[in-house]
């Protein structure tokens, strides 16, 4: 089943939960420095000679939606799971779709619903811009 892992903990083999659709990886913005000349049209761009040419990045978002499988009586209690288990914590999060990297961040159990019929997850992570090689050394946008 295709999953995420927080640290090692998988979010189908532990807490029984399948993604509906893929994660949402937002791109890291880049981090601009613009400075405007008075009396003028023009704008001068330091953001890479302030750095050795080198181009800088903010963090970046992961946001993660997952059905709950298993009777509503299970429900809320992988909801309560989550909560102690990852909420606020920062944390590894590897993507099986993606395996030989991972990003590393801040993880929130941002929201929770459920009707009749399923019940849904929104977990979300401010991670840092780069992902990491799980072997060796490396980093990749």
């Amino acid at each position: 089943m295709q999953g995420v892992s927080f640290n090692h903990k998988h979010s189908y083999r532990t807490w029984r939960m399948l993604l509906k659709s893929d994660p949402v990886i937002s791109p890291p913005k880049t981090k601009k420095k613009l400075v405007e000349i008075p009396g003028t049209n023009k704008v001068i761009d330091l953001t890479e000679s302030l750095t050795g040419g080198e181009i800088k990045y903010h963090m970046r978002s992961i946001r993660c939606v997952f059905y709950v499988i298993g009777g509503r009586q299970k429900w809320p209690a992988v909801y309560s799971a989550l909560l102690n288990e990852i909420h606020g914590k920062s944390m590894q999060i590897t993507l099986d779709n993606d395996p030989n990297y991972y990003y590393t961040g801040r993880v929130e159990v941002d929201e929770y619903g459920s009707n009749e019929a399923a019940a849904t997850i929104v977990v979300t992570a401010e991670v840092e811009p780069y992902k990491l090689a799980r072997h060796g050394s490396g980093r990749r946008l």
